[in-house]
C-alpha cells in the first residue's frame, strides 16, 4: 500500500486540517446565525452563501484529513471534487444575487 507521507508528517497534516475545518465550521455557524438574524434584508441571500461556502470549506478539510490520517487518497479526491463544484455553483448563485441586487437598486448590471 502506497503512503502519501510518513508518519509523522500526515499526522501533523492531519491535526492541521482538522484544525482548520472546525474554524471553518464555527464561521459558517455564525455566518449562518448572523444572515437568519438579518432576514428580509437584501443582503442575507448573499450572507447565506457565504456561510454554506465555508460549510463545504470545513466538510472539505475534514474529509481531506481522514484521507491523511488514515492514507487514503480516494477521500483526498473526493473531497477535492466537492470543493471544486460546490464553489463553482456557490459562485454562480453569489453572481446571480449581486446582478439581481444591482437591478433591485435600479443600476444597470455588468
Amino acid at each position: 500500500m502506497d503512503v502519501l507521507f510518513q508518519p509523522p508528517i500526515n499526522r501533523l497534516l492531519s491535526g492541521i486540517l482538522l484544525g482548520i475545518a472546525g474554524l471553518f465550521f464555527s464561521l459558517s455557524i455564525r455566518r449562518f446565525v448572523f444572515a437568519y438574524r438579518r432576514a428580509g434584508d437584501l443582503s442575507s441571500a448573499q450572507l447565506f452563501v457565504r456561510a454554506i461556502r465555508c460549510l463545504i470549506i470545513a466538510l472539505t478539510a475534514a474529509a481531506w484529513s481522514a484521507g491523511f490520517f488514515w492514507n487514503q487518497s480516494w477521500l483526498l479526491i473526493i473531497g477535492l471534487i466537492i470543493l471544486c463544484q460546490e464553489l463553482y455553483e456557490g459562485a454562480i448563485l453569489g453572481a446571480a444575487l449581486r446582478t439581481g441586487r444591482q437591478i433591485e437598486k435600479g443600476q444597470t448590471p455588468l
